[in-house]
This record gives C-alpha cells, structure tokens and sequence, in this order.
C-alpha cells in the first residue's frame, strides 16, 4: 500500500515537472505570466498597502476641478491628467484592482456553476441532460452582449447587478466543456473502480470526474478573463453601468472621449491597460493549452 502511494506521488511529481517544463518553454506564455503577475501585484497593493504609494481612497478618484484641464506627461504625473484633472497613472492603477477583481469573480463563478451543470448533466442523463442542455442551447442563442444587457435591465443598472448579470450569461460554454468531458470520463476504468468500490454517484462526480476536468477548463478561464475584462470595461465606458467615481477602466477611457484629439493620452493608457490585460491572459491560455496538449507532452 505505502509502495502504491509512493509511487503515485511520484507520478504527480513527474507530470507536475513535465507540466512546468511545457509551459516555460513557450516563451510568449512566459512573457504573458509576468504581465499577469504584474497586474495581480498591483491588485494586491491597492487592496493592501496603497498608502505605499501615497493613495488613500483607492475605492474613489480625485478630482481636481481647479485645473481639470488634462495635462501631458510630466515628472509630476507620468502618465498626464484626464478630465476633470485625475492623476491618470494613480488613476490606471486604482482601476486594475476593481477590473481584475470582477473580472475573476465572474469567471470563475460561471466556470464553477458551469462544470457542475455539464458534470452532472452527463452523468445523470436522461431527462436531466435534456433539460439542462436544452436550457444551455438557450443561452447560447443569444448573443452574450445582448442577453447580458437584457439581465442588467431587468436587475437594475449597478456594478454589482452587471456581475451577476454576467455570471449569469458566462456558465453554458463551461456546462458544455464539461459535458463533454464528463461523457468519455464516465466510462473509464477507475470510475469502474470507483462504482465497484461502493463510491456514491455525488463522490464519483464531485471527488472523481470533476478534477479532471478542470484543466481544459483553466485554459478556458484565462482565456475569458481578458474577454470578461473587455466587456465589463465597454459596459462602463458606454455609461450602462453607472459610475459613482469609481476608478474603472472603461470608464477612464470614457473621461477623456472628449479631449481625444488635443490630449490622446486620456484614452491610450487606459485603452493600453485593457488592451495588455487581454494579450497577457491570452498568451498564458496558450501557454495552458500546451500543457494539456498530449504531443507537446510527448
């Protein structure tokens, strides 16, 4: 037994190892992860420590109606001002946290109800798949925009309802990812093992066939992340959420709309921190993708 157990440790340690090999030797992966991380090091800091950086409120922008006029890049403010007079790097910085903060609790919350729908559709069957699937072709149907608008109406114009809206509308892509999955995982030999050991069918879904589905999935959330992050900063930026001088992306983009032409970094930096937000989660879905690729593996 404590043989069995030595050896199975050491195969997660291989694949574990293999794994890690695959995914630094994409160096466009790599290059996305330290991007990320930047990101996430920030988010950390403005929750945190933001006083580190001289910031108070970072929940609140400042606005300076006394010079509100946008100002170019200097020493004192390096990334210029936006309208009405908002430090834009402080600013930029503020409005990663909230984006990225969102942005995960969407996704990953759609993932979660998701997996469980898909998982449990494919295992039960029957009726049950009919039903669920047949819900999900629903969601699909609908453009995710447009239904995400549709949710936001219907539960009232504010950050936190545009949340649940968009968990709302982001779950079916991940029911079905795990279906899928669940279909062929439902008939292999250690879920045999598993029934024949006297295992329930909730331990075999939820202990068994749920974790091995998730590495697709992974690739999938950061992948959606900088989709997520895209749609919540457009949603802002076309004054559907309402903004109560929170530091947004979209919505600093939005700020400086009016002063594109004499003043175009009040819409470039921001527009960059989306923009760069999206390539560094999409090169690291590569990066995941090669992992659970079987000949890269090989």
């Amino acid at each position: 037994m404590e043989k069995q157990i030595q050896e199975e440790e050491e195969k997660r340690f291989y694949n574990l190892k293999l794994s890690l090999k695959v995914f630094f030797s994409n160096r466009t992966a790599v290059a996305g992860l330290i991007i990320f991380l930047g990101y996430v090091a920030d988010a950390l800091l403005m929750q945190f420590y933001p006083e580190i950086v001289g910031v108070r409120n970072p929940n609140t922008l400042i606005y300076n109606f006394i010079n509100p006029v946008p100002q170019p890049p200097s020493a004192k403010y390096p990334l210029g001002t936006t309208y009405p007079g908002v430090n834009l790097l402080q600013a930029i910085m503020e409005a990663i946290r909230i984006d990225l903060g969102f942005s995960l609790l969407i996704v990953v919350s759609g993932a979660l109800i998701g997996a469980v729908i898909g998982v449990l559709a494919a295992y039960v069957g029957g009726y049950l798949d009919e039903v669920l699937m047949r819900i999900t072709d629903i969601f699909f149907s609908v453009p995710f925009l447009v239904l995400a608008l549709a949710v936001g109406f219907v539960l009232g114009r504010s950050l936190n309802s545009m949340v649940i809206a968009l968990i709302i509308v982001w779950w079916p892509i991940y029911a079905r990812y795990s279906r899928s999955l669940t279909l062929s995982l439902r008939e292999s030999m250690f879920i045999e093992a598993a029934k024949a050991s006297g295992a329930s069918n909730a331990r075999i879904m939820f202990r068994h066939i749920l974790p091995n589905t998730l590495p697709p999935i992974l690739v999938q959330i950061s992948l959606d992340l900088g989709s997520v992050v895209g749609i919540f900063a457009t949603l802002a930026f076309i004054g559907f959420i309402p903004n109560a001088n929170i530091p947004e992306l979209g919505y600093l983009t939005s700020l400086g709309l009016n002063y594109i032409q004499s003043a175009p970094w009040t819409v470039i930096f921001p527009g960059l921190a989306i923009t760069l937000f999206a390539l560094s989660v999409n090169l690291m879905g590569d990066g995941l993708r090669d992992v659970i690729d079987p000949r890269r593996r090989s």
